[in-house]
């Protein structure tokens, strides 16, 4: 009995050395090979507290520029985006090398891109073209204008900027043709459902919306019409000055919205288009 209660200490002791010695071994480690440690693990909130400890304790070490990208990289995997752009120009500021300082606009252009600011893109990638001798991070940033470009409608702007990036014929295909599309006009929606209401929103092929406003309005103004008939007159401007008018206007303003928003979708499929047609050239060998 004495031998096996030995034997079970000597176990419970052999393996409290190995815990210890891997706790030990873990706090040694570099908060830098930690933190990429954490990255690889999808664990980005660790990854961030180990590269900030790398910071605080390293402030004037010549990689804090590449930390700060790193940690720039953690926020935008997580969405969030303030966070890393504000860590992507620290990066940006940091860092000496043309080349890097290049890359690294590159990757906070590609972020602002993601959060619909596409003029400070711009703004990023002209930096970029003005700098760097890459051959590569040259095309990157004129591939990534055209594509602010792209979002905004800004259809020669964006042609423009892929000149130099490919000669593609069917891209110019969709250049031709995102200008042309068929638009409506919101100023004429909105003076075709003032004359007949629902008019503007059938104008735009919104012809649920115009039913729904020719029924709402008509029933509306026969009863104003009915009780002024009646000799309510109270209840006629009641229905007429507060509920009639009210819908009246709010009709108008639905129909001018609905030419917008189709001109949108319109506006978007053509770069849904062309940003299909550039994903393929990129990823053709």
């Amino acid at each position: 009995m004495p031998k096996v209660l030995n034997k079970s200490i000597s176990l419970l002791f052999i393996s409290a050395s190995l815990f210890f010695s891997g706790f030990k071994a873990i706090a040694e480690a570099s908060p830098l090979s930690l933190g990429r440690h954490f990255t690889e693990q999808g664990n980005y909130d660790a990854a961030i507290t180990e590269y900030k400890r790398f910071l605080f304790f390293h402030p004037e070490d010549t990689r804090v520029g590449e930390v700060y990208y790193n940690i720039a990289l953690a926020y935008r995997a997580q969405g969030l985006w303030t966070e890393a752009v504000a860590a992507f120009r620290a990066a940006t500021h940091l860092t000496t090398d043309a080349e890097t300082k290049s890359a690294y606009q590159l990757e906070l252009a590609v972020t602002l891109i993601a959060v619909q600011d596409y003029d400070l893109a711009r703004l990023e990638l002209i930096k970029v073209t003005m700098r760097t001798s890459s051959a590569q991070l040259y095309r990157r940033a004129l591939f990534l204008q055209a594509v602010a470009y792209v979002y905004q409608f800004r259809w020669e702007e964006a042609r423009e900027s892929l000149r130099n990036y490919t000669a593609d014929e069917r891209l110019d295909i969709l250049f031709d043709a995102a200008p042309a599309m068929p638009l409506k006009s919101a100023r004429l929606a909105r003076v075709l459902s003032t004359i007949f209401p629902g008019a503007g929103q059938v104008y735009v092929g919104d012809w649920g919306g115009g039913l729904n406003a020719l029924l709402l309005n008509g029933a509306l103004g026969f009863l104003t019409i009915d009780a002024a008939l009646d000799g309510y007159y109270i209840d006629a401007v009641l229905w007429g000055g507060l509920i009639f008018w009210r819908y009246y206007r709010g009709n108008t303003f639905r129909a001018g919205h609905a030419a917008e928003q189709f001109n949108l979708q319109e506006s978007r499929r053509a770069a849904d288009a062309i940003l299909q047609r550039l994903q393929q050239i990129v990823g053709t060998p």
